[in-house]
């Protein structure tokens, strides 16, 4: 009788595994070749970009389209620049087409897919949030209070990216990134658009003269840094970025040393503003009907830079003037030397 030793319970299982590797190996094979047109949808924006980057692959190029809210009839085109989309704020690593296309899911795209894809809800799909507080906003209120048109995401946003989309297609799709320095000078151009006033007394201020030059970076403030991106507040409301309560913070966030001192600062200094030197000289004529306005006016920080920017500039006109004026009776001093010089040569030779 000869003797033979027990299995080990590890030797039987993979001895198992080895009988049912070859039939496994078979089934996720034939899986993957199953799901392989949903798996690059869900997951790879390739098959898109491939026939939307390509007039001869679409067989619509472009395709009409009703604005829900205005009704406004526009013709949109289905070519989309690749290099555009990959740099906007759509065309990162975690956002595929198919967030906002969803009912193309699962669906066969061997022979294209369906004419009409399901309408893309921004707000609904991911902007809820900004939507919210947009609708909160100074913005909102005063135009409503107002009976204007409130302004609607894309009134902004397909704003920016018609300037910077290379084909000029007016797609909230390929806004750019908020850190983009394009998108940041755009969001300047944007705002001054209707604040016009304060557009010009930014560019008066160190920040504005720096973003004027170009340098449009996170290292030099924009109006959505200061005053906020969607839920911009009325400076007297506590939760203003710019109030009282928090303006030390939003200082804070670029200049550690911020403090209630810094913070005296003329964001949007009058200096250039005609209007504001008009107001200064009507207060000064109704001083005596209403001194309580002279008193308010002239304890207003923008009153003292202007009357120091007023000398300032005052102090240069009489010191280049002085100095004109000097150069000028020297030069007329020199010439005059110079003929009496001549004169009395001549009498000499005489």
């Amino acid at each position: 009788m000869v003797y033979k030793p027990k299995k080990s319970l590890m030797t039987e299982v993979i001895s198992g595994l080895k009988k049912i590797q070859i039939p496994a190996f078979l089934v996720v094979c034939v899986t993957i070749v199953t799901l392989s047109p949903a798996l690059l949808l869900a997951g790879d924006n390739g098959p898109c970009i491939e026939c939307h980057t390509k007039p001869d692959k679409l067989k619509v190029a472009e395709k009409a389209k009703i604005d829900p809210v205005t009704g406004e009839i526009k013709v949109l085109s289905m070519l989309i620049d690749e290099a555009t989309f990959k740099a906007s704020a759509h065309g990162g690593e975690d956002f595929f087409c198919t967030d906002c296309h969803q009912d193309l899911d699962g669906k066969d795209v061997t022979e294209g897919h369906k004419p009409n894809l399901k309408p893309v809800d921004c707000i609904t799909f991911c902007h809820d949030d900004p939507a919210e507080e947009y609708l909160q906003s100074t913005h909102v209120k005063l135009m409503r209070e107002n009976n204007k048109d409130v302004p609607t995401c894309k009134d902004c946003h397909s704003g920016l990216s018609y300037h910077y989309t290379s084909v000029g297609e007016k797609s909230p799709r390929d806004v750019p990134r908020g850190t983009d320095p394009l998108h940041r000078k755009l969001t300047i151009d944007a705002c001054g658009s209707c604040h016009q006033d304060y557009l010009n007394s930014y560019k008066n201020n160190a920040h504005g003269q720096v973003a004027t030059l170009g340098h449009t970076t996170t290292d030099v403030p924009v109006c959505f840094d200061c005053h906020g991106k969607h839920k911009i507040l009325n400076s007297s409301d506590p939760e203003s970025k710019v109030g009282k309560e928090r303006i030390i913070e939003t200082c804070g966030n670029c200049h550690a040393n911020a403090n209630a001192s810094f913070v005296k600062h003329v964001e949007h200094p009058q200096i250039k503003n005609i209007k504001y030197y008009k107001t200064l000289l009507a207060a000064v004529k109704n001083a005596r009907s209403d001194p309580g306005n002279l008193k308010k006016v002239i304890k207003n920080p923008q009153t003292i830079l202007c009357i120091v920017f007023v000398m300032y500039v005052g102090i240069l006109a009489f010191t280049f003037s002085a100095f004109g004026l000097h150069s000028l009776l020297s030069w007329f001093a020199v010439v005059r030397d110079e003929y009496r010089r001549k004169e009395h040569g001549d009498d000499e030779q005489h």
